[in-house]
């Protein structure tokens, strides 16, 4: 995962992470969904590619939510404020992803 992916993906997460006055149309909640999927599973990726003994418990659980989440999908109905929670909750879990990797380039393991 570059640094490029990672500005990418924190872009992503800022605009599922801002106030519900702010969010994007339902169209525009339905693509953030979809770029945060693929951004997401880029993440996944490389944490699971991770040895276990070097993932807490928190990126343990975060990989267990990611998979739930993409593979359920919104909860409530796939209204359309059922569907901003799962692009929040989304972003939420991948930013716990996003810290494990950061951590270890920060401490300059490869």
């Amino acid at each position: 995962m570059t640094s490029g992916d990672t500005l990418h993906f924190e872009k992503l997460a800022a605009r599922a992470l801002t106030s519900y006055e702010d969010r994007p149309d339902a169209p525009g909640v339905a693509r953030l969904v979809d770029d945060l999927i693929t951004a997401g599973q880029t993440l996944h990726a490389a944490v699971t590619a991770l040895p276990a003994d070097q993932r807490s418990e928190r990126v343990g659980a975060a990989l267990v939510e990611w998979t739930y989440f993409v593979d359920v999908g919104p909860l409530g109905g796939g209204t359309d404020h059922a569907n901003w929670n799962h692009a929040r909750n989304l972003a939420r879990i991948a930013r716990v992803l996003a810290a494990a990797l950061a951590v270890r380039r920060s401490s300059g393991v490869r």
